[in-house]
């Protein structure tokens, strides 16, 4: 796994995937170099009929042009967006593989890395933001757990406002023993 303090905006995973493309036309497109000529020594070498021409490539697997610029970011919304939801690794991976044929699990966790880094970032530049709306929403929900005579669920809704706020330090129950 990773740890959030080795992700920095200067990561250079993160400019690998932002600069993905060398090369883009005016609308963003990905323009691709001509490829340059082989230049080989002649002589015997030991090669595998199978994978001439394939470029090592598996026999089903097509191969794929880097995305551009904007389809990177695209990807890594998309990829927020599954984090925030909690799916599981394996459904993000299913998705990334049938939604942008990314069949590699190294990449992916690339994207990954730069969508955690990017969530962690906008939560602590917002964190008063997502504060505020955490007290509001638990606010709500306390005064619902009332309405609804649901009174342990109002205290705990006031106990983790209380904690949220900083007016909650101490343990609710002393500690045991001695």
């Amino acid at each position: 796994m990773f740890a959030l303090g080795e992700i920095t905006p200067d990561d250079p995973a993160v400019e690998l995937l932002r600069d993905s493309a060398p090369l883009e036309d005016a609308d963003g497109n990905p323009c691709w170099p001509e490829p340059a000529p082989e230049e080989r020594p002649k002589g015997r070498r030991k090669r595998n009929p199978a994978a001439e021409g394939a470029g090592h490539r598996f026999p089903g697997q097509a191969s794929s042009k880097r995305p551009t610029r904007a389809e990177v970011e695209q990807r890594i919304a998309q990829l927020q967006f599954w984090l925030a939801q909690r799916l599981p690794s394996s459904d993000i991976r299913d998705q990334a593989a049938l939604l942008w044929g990314m069949t590699s699990y190294c990449t992916l966790k690339k994207y990954l890395r730069v969508a955690r880094a990017r969530m962690v970032e906008e939560l602590v530049e917002d964190r008063l933001v997502h504060q505020a709306e955490a007290i509001f929403s638990l606010q709500d929900v306390a005064r619902r757990a009332a309405d609804a005579e649901q009174f342990s669920a109002a205290v705990g809704a006031h106990r983790v406002l209380a904690e949220i706020t900083g007016m909650l330090r101490a343990p609710v129950k002393p500690p045991t023993g001695t």
